[in-house]
C-alpha cells in the first residue's frame, strides 16, 4: 500500500463483510422441463474507510466530528474500546463507530448499523465519512501553520559550481534595520521642527542619517553581499536624502518666523517702545483672561456632557448585571428542582428546559435595553457634538466602546456562557447522568441521556449566536460613527439607522 500525501485526500468508504461470512451457493430446484438459479440473498454490509493516521488521532477526530456534527448526535464514546455510539438527526438510526489498527498501517474506520441495516446506510456512512475526512483535514491544515518555517542556507559550493545564498552577518542585518528606521526618524522631524528650529537641525540631523544609511549600504555591498541588507541599507539611504532635502525646503519658513519674531528697534523711540511695551501687557492680560474663561466655559461644557454619557453607559452596565444576577439566581432554582439523584432529574426534566428559555427570553431583553441605549448615546453625542466644536467627541467615544463593548459584553459572556453553562453541563450531564441506574433499560437511559446534551448544546449554540451578533452590531454602530467623527461630521443618523436594522429582531420583543 502506498504511502498517502501529507494532506490525507477523502478515500471512498469501502465495503467490509463480516468475519466468518461466505458466499452462499444459488439453490436449485428439479423439475419436469429445466432447472432454475435462485437469486443469492446478500449479506448485510458494512461501509468503512482506512485513514493513514494513528488509531488515537482518527479516534479523537471521530468524537470531535461527532460532537459538532448537524446530521449525527453522539449518545456515548468509549476511549479504550475506541467506539462511539451515535444516531442519524434525520432518521433516528441507531450507529457505532469503531476504529481499529490497518492491516498495514494506519487505522480503519468502520460504520455498524445498531439493529437491522437501512436502505440509508449507504447514504448516511458517506455523509460521516466526509465530515469526519473534512476534520481530518482541517486538523492537518492546523499543524501545518504551527510548524515555524525556516530558512536553510547552503554551504558556499568549493568545486567552481554555481554560487548558492550566504548566510547574512547578524551585525550587518540589525545596521541595516537601524539607518532605516534612523532615516524615517530623521525624515518625520525634519519635515515638524524644521520651520521651528532652524537650519542646524538638517545639518546634524539629516547628515548623521545619511552618514549611518551610507556605512549601512557599504557593508551590505562590500562585507556581507546579502540581497535582503542591501534591499534595506538602500531604501535607508532614499529616505534620508529624502529627508534632507524636505528639511532645506522648510528652512527658509524657519528664517521668515524668526524675521517676524524680531522687532525693529531703529524705528522706534524709547518712549514709542514703553508705550508698545504697556499696552502689549494689557493686550496680553485681557486675552490671557478671555482665553481662561471660554477654557473654563469649555472645560465646564464638556464635564456637563460627559457626565449624561456616562450616564447612559452605566445603565447598560447595570442591565448586564441585572440580566446576570436573574439568570443566576434562576439557575439556582433550577439546580433545587432538578436535585442531586437520578430519578429527581428525571421527575424534574422540565426544570432544565424552562432554564434554557429564560437564558434566551432574558438574553434578548437584554438586547433590546442595550440597543436602544446605545442609540440614545448616540444620538446625544450628535446632539453636542454638533453644537460644541470644541467638545471631545473620540474620547466620549472610547469611554462608550470600553464601557459596552469590551467591559459589559464580556463579562455577560463569562458570567453566562463560560459559568452557568459549563456548571450545568458538569452537574447533570458529567454527574448526575454519568452512570446508568440498574433498574432502567440502557435505550431510555441513552435517550435521556442524549436529550439532555442536545437541549444543553442547542441552548448554549442559540446564546453564543445571539451574542455574538448584538456584539457585532454594537462594534459596527461604533466604527461608523469614528469614521463620521474623523470626517468631522456629527450626523450620525445614517449610522443609527443601519444599527437598529441590525438589532430589530431584539427590540420587536
Amino acid at each position: 500500500m502506498s504511502t498517502p500525501d501529507s494532506t490525507p485526500q477523502p478515500e471512498p468508504p469501502t465495503v467490509q463483510m463480516p468475519s466468518g461470512a461466505s458466499a452462499q451457493p444459488a439453490a436449485t430446484a428439479t423439475g419436469a422441463t429445466s432447472m432454475q438459479n435462485a437469486a443469492t440473498q446478500p449479506l448485510p454490509q458494512i461501509p468503512a474507510q482506512q485513514f493513514p493516521q494513528s488509531v488515537e488521532d482518527v479516534y479523537q477526530a471521530v468524537k470531535n466530528t461527532l460532537m459538532h456534527s448537524q446530521s449525527f448526535g453522539l449518545n456515548m464514546a468509549d476511549d479504550v474500546a475506541k467506539t462511539a455510539s451515535f444516531v442519524s438527526r434525520n432518521a433516528g438510526t441507531p450507529y457505532k463507530v469503531q476504529v481499529v489498527p490497518g492491516a498495514q498501517s494506519g487505522s480503519v474506520v468502520q460504520f455498524v448499523p445498531q439493529g437491522q441495516p437501512t436502505p440509508s446506510l449507504q447514504m448516511e456512512s458517506m455523509v460521516f465519512f466526509g465530515e469526519l475526512n473534512r476534520e481530518l483535514m482541517m486538523q492537518q491544515m492546523n499543524a501545518a501553520q504551527q510548524q515555524p518555517t525556516q530558512q536553510t542556507w547552503d554551504a558556499q559550493p568549493t568545486n567552481g559550481g554555481a554560487s548558492t545564498p550566504k548566510k547574512p552577518a547578524s551585525w550587518v542585518l540589525y545596521l541595516a534595520i537601524g539607518a532605516l528606521a534612523v532615516s524615517v526618524i530623521a525624515l518625520i522631524l525634519l519635515i515638524v521642527l524644521t520651520p521651528k528650529t532652524g537650519a542646524w537641525l538638517v545639518w546634524v540631523l539629516g547628515i548623521a542619517s545619511l552618514a549611518l544609511s551610507g556605512f549601512s549600504l557599504y557593508a551590505s555591498l562590500m562585507l556581507d553581499k546579502n540581497l535582503v541588507n542591501r534591499i534595506l541599507s538602500g531604501v535607508a539611504v532614499g529616505i534620508s536624502v529624502l529627508a534632507i532635502i524636505f528639511g532645506c525646503v522648510n528652512m527658509p519658513k524657519a528664517m521668515t518666523t524668526t524675521v517676524a519674531k524680531t522687532p525693529s528697534s531703529s524705528s522706534s523711540s524709547p518712549a514709542a517702545s514703553s508705550e508698545s511695551s504697556s499696552s502689549s501687557v494689557e493686550s496680553s492680560n485681557t486675552g490671557d483672561e478671555q482665553s481662561n474663561e471660554r477654557q473654563n466655559g469649555d472645560s465646564q461644557n464638556q464635564g456637563s456632557v460627559a457626565a449624561g454619557l456616562d450616564e447612559i453607559a452605566s445603565s447598560i452596565e447595570k442591565d448586564i448585571q441585572s440580566s446576570s444576577d436573574s439568570i443566576t439566581v434562576k439557575q439556582q432554582e433550577t439546580e433545587t428542582k432538578l436535585g442531586d439523584t437520578f430519578d429527581s432529574y428525571k421527575a424534574n426534566e422540565s426544570a432544565l428546559t424552562d432554564w434554557y428559555a429564560f437564558v434566551d427570553s432574558e438574553s434578548k431583553a437584554l438586547y433590546g435595553k442595550v440597543a436602544d441605549s446605545s442609540v440614545k448615546y448616540m444620538q446625544t453625542l450628535s446632539q453636542k457634538a454638533s453644537a460644541d466644536k470644541y467638545l471631545d467627541a473620540d474620547a466620549l467615544l472610547d469611554d462608550f466602546y470600553k464601557t459596552v463593548y469590551e467591559d459589559g459584553f464580556e463579562t455577560y459572556y463569562d458570567d453566562i456562557y463560560e459559568t452557568s453553562y459549563e456548571d450545568m453541563y458538569d452537574k447533570y450531564y458529567g454527574g448526575v447522568l454519568e452512570d446508568k441506574p440498574e433498574n432502567m433499560e440502557y435505550s431510555e437511559y441513552s435517550d435521556l441521556r442524549s436529550n439532555a446534551y442536545k437541549a444543553w448544546s442547542d441552548s448554549k449554540s442559540d446564546f453564543y449566536s445571539e451574542w455574538s451578533d448584538m456584539k457585532s452590531a454594537v462594534y459596527t454602530l461604533y466604527s461608523d460613527v469614528n469614521s463620521d467623527v474623523w470626517k468631522d461630521n456629527y450626523d450620525f443618523s445614517k449610522a443609527i439607522e443601519r444599527f437598529q436594522k441590525k438589532t430589530a429582531q431584539f427590540t420587536a420583543q
